[in-house]
C-alpha cells in the first residue's frame, strides 16, 4: 500500500504475531522490519510481503539496504533469508547484537526451537544516515530504547513519516516485561519522539498507523498521560 510519494506500508494481517513492514522507495530502497519467516501458526509471513511487495512493482532482489528497529524475531528473522537471497546490507544497534543472542537462547528454552538471527552489517546510532553522496534522500535515526536496550526509530523528513518499532503504537506502548526492557527508558524515548516537528504519519511496529500532524500529537499526548504521568 502506498502511502507517500515514497513510503510503502505492509501491514501483517495474519493470526499469528508478526510486524507491520515499510518500504522506502527513493534512490535506494530501503526494506524496515522484514519480521518473521513464519509464526507461530506456521503462516508463512515472508512470502506474503514477497508477493505484497511484488503487487506494487519491487522484489527482495531490488532491495538495497535493510533497516531493523530492534532485534526481536518477529522483526527482523527474515534477514537471514533475505541475504541468502542477496548479500543485502542490514543495519541495527549495536546493542542489539547480544540482545538477539539473548533472547534466542531464551526463546530456544521455551520452545524448543532457536530463531534465526541476523547478521549485522552496519551499527547505527543517533544522527542522519545518508544514502549515498549525491543522494538527497536522508533518514533521521533516533534511539529510542525502552523495549530493547537498542530499539531505534526512522523519521523520513521529505515524506514527514516517522517509523517507531514498538516503541510507540496507535494509543499504546511496546511491552517492557522482555530481558533489556525498561519503562522508565521507553518514557524518555517517547518524549523524544513526541518533540519531533512535523510528523504527518506515525508508522508503529504493529497495529493501525496514525494519519495527520494533529492525530499524531493527540497519540503522544495520550499515551504520556496513560503511561508515564
Amino acid at each position: 500500500m502506498k502511502l507517500t510519494e515514497k513510503i510503502y506500508y505492509y501491514p501483517w494481517q495474519g493470526q499469528g504475531n508478526n510486524c507491520n513492514t515499510y518500504l522506502f522507495a527513493g534512490q535506494k530502497n530501503v526494506l524496515i522490519d522484514p519480521g518473521h519467516i513464519k509464526t507461530e501458526f506456521g503462516e508463512h509471513c515472508l512470502t506474503t510481503l514477497e508477493k505484497s511487495l511484488e503487487a506494487d512493482g519491487f522484489s527482495f532482489e531490488d532491495l538495497d539496504l535493510i533497516l531493523c528497529t530492534h532485534g526481536h524475531p518477529d522483526h527482523c528473522e527474515g534477514v537471514s533469508v533475505l541475504k541468502e537471497r542477496k548479500d543485502i546490507p542490514t543495519a541495527m544497534h549495536r546493542e542489539e547484537e547480544s540482545h538477539m543472542q539473548h533472547l534466542a537462547r531464551l526463546f530456544e528454552r521455551m520452545t524448543g526451537k532457536r530463531p534465526a538471527l541476523p547478521d549485522i552489517d552496519i551499527y547505527l546510532d543517533e544522527g542522519s544516515l545518508d544514502l549515498g553522496k549525491e543522494n538527497p534522500d536522508a533518514i533521521q535515526v533516533l534511539t529510542t530504547a525502552g523495549h530493547s536496550p537498542g530499539s531505534l526509530s526512522f523519521f523520513f523528513p521529505t515524506e514527514k513519516a516517522l517509523i517507531t518499532g514498538d516503541a510507540v503504537f496507535q494509543g499504546s506502548i511496546g511491552r517492557t516485561d522482555f530481558p533489556g526492557g525498561d519503562l522508565q527508558t521507553l518514557g524518555q524515548s517517547v518524549r523524544k519522539l513526541a518533540a519531533l516537528h512535523g510528523v504527518e504519519l506515525l508508522l508503529p511496529g504493529h497495529m493501525g498507523i496514525v494519519r495527520g500532524e494533529e492525530a499524531v500529537q493527540r497519540n503522544f499526548a495520550l499515551i504520556q498521560r496513560m503511561f508515564f504521568s
